[in-house]
């Protein structure tokens, strides 16, 4: 049942990724006449930049939970390195997922607090509802706490793991580790 609905979202993250692919030529099609509209034909497009700043929005926004599901988010580990214990690691590296999960439902549930007014507030130059883009906020951090929840599964497999107990990390294995996350 997990593996049926992680391969369902990881599908959906699929087609978000080329959501966000088109959103991002969009946009620089955009930024490209604009810069052309203004310093070729001396005229200023009103829309441009916030068409722009939306979009810029979005691929933010959404790509947030794709960074999650490829451990692609900055992040400091100094800690986590000296930390030898393969179980030691994990249960540290769950505690971030949990932070992380607090966080975006923390985000998402403010994110809700704005709709009432974004229903009635409409953009400045494209007159679209803000509400759009609020939403926007909300199921992007919703997306990124279901991708949190489905790496903290994996992290508690590996805690719960028997093979895994006083297993400790050499050098050469995080130099593998470090290997094969680049690649």
């Amino acid at each position: 049942m997990f593996a049926t609905v992680d391969n369902l979202f990881k599908k959906f993250q699929k087609l978000l990724l080329w959501l966000i692919s088109a959103a991002l030529l969009v946009m620089m099609c955009v930024i490209f006449v604009q810069v052309f509209t203004r310093y070729v034909i001396f005229y200023s497009l009103p829309w441009s930049e916030e068409l722009s700043r939306y979009l810029f929005v979005f691929i933010v926004i959404c790509g947030i939970n794709i960074a999650v599901t490829q451990d692609k988010l900055i992040k400091i580990d100094a800690v986590q390195s000296s930390i030898k214990s393969i179980r030691g690691r994990t249960a540290l590296s769950l505690l971030h997922v949990i932070v992380g999960i607090v966080a975006c439902i923390l985000i998402a549930m403010y994110a809700t607090d704005l709709f009432p007014v974004g229903k009635v507030q409409k953009s400045p130059a494209m007159r679209i509802p803000m509400i759009i883009m609020y939403s926007i906020v909300f199921v992007g951090y919703v997306l990124s706490t279901i991708a949190l929840v489905f790496k903290g599964i994996e992290h508690l497999k590996v805690l719960t793991d028997p093979k895994t107990k006083g297993v400790m990390i050499s050098k050469e294995q995080e130099m593998q580790e470090i290997m094969n996350k680049d690649s």
